[in-house]
């Protein structure tokens, strides 16, 4: 666990800093207010554990340009309980946001914060679908999905299903990312 809190520590300094010169306050440039902007494209999600909305999105960030995954989560939230991610940014950076392709359709992301139990140890994935077909797995509390070429916005609007273990053991469908290794975490005031 030291590599954890070494994170946690590297992160609460960056935060600091980027505190210090942009502000935390979700803004946006010519006055106009981003929140109302998520509002008006529906990209808020409320979710669980514990109860808290964020913006799945993409963002143009001063300093880092195009960020895509992009999470937007409230300042409120501890450090801790960030999810796992590539680069922290504040809201004084955030230009303007949209929505992000790989961003799972809002029912799918529901689905995921609420699926329960463990296979081999790891939370239970839930099974989506891509062109009708039933292999793609989607890690619990996911927020974005990528898999070759396929994104978030590929998957089709069915009912995910749980996944059987038996195909699981035999490695019959495909584990989706979650884009964590790209994903841009935004902690702001909103």
């Amino acid at each position: 666990m030291k590599g954890r809190a070494e994170a946690i520590e590297q992160d609460r300094g960056a935060l600091a800093d980027l505190k210090e010169k942009y502000g935390l306050t979700l803004g946006g440039g010519n006055g106009e207010s981003l929140y109302q902007r998520a509002v008006g494209l529906k990209l808020l999600r409320r979710v669980l554990s514990p109860p808290k909305t964020v913006i799945p999105c993409s963002a143009e960030l001063k300093d880092l340009g195009m960020a895509d995954p992009c999470l937007i989560v409230p300042s409120t939230l501890p450090l801790e309980l960030l999810p796992i991610h590539k680069v922290l940014a504040v809201g004084g950076q955030v230009i303007s946001i949209n929505r992000s392709p790989f961003e799972l359709p809002p029912f799918l992301m529901e689905a995921a914060w609420r699926a329960q139990g463990f296979w081999n140890g790891k939370p239970l994935p839930i099974l989506v679908a891509i062109r009708g077909e039933y292999r793609y797995l989607v890690r619990q509390k996911s927020y974005f999905f990528g898999f070759e070429n396929f994104r978030g916005s590929d998957l089709d609007h069915l009912s995910p299903k749980e996944p059987d273990e038996r195909d699981l053991k035999l490695g019959r469908y495909h584990w989706g990312s979650d884009l964590t290794e790209e994903l841009i975490v935004v902690v702001a005031e909103y």
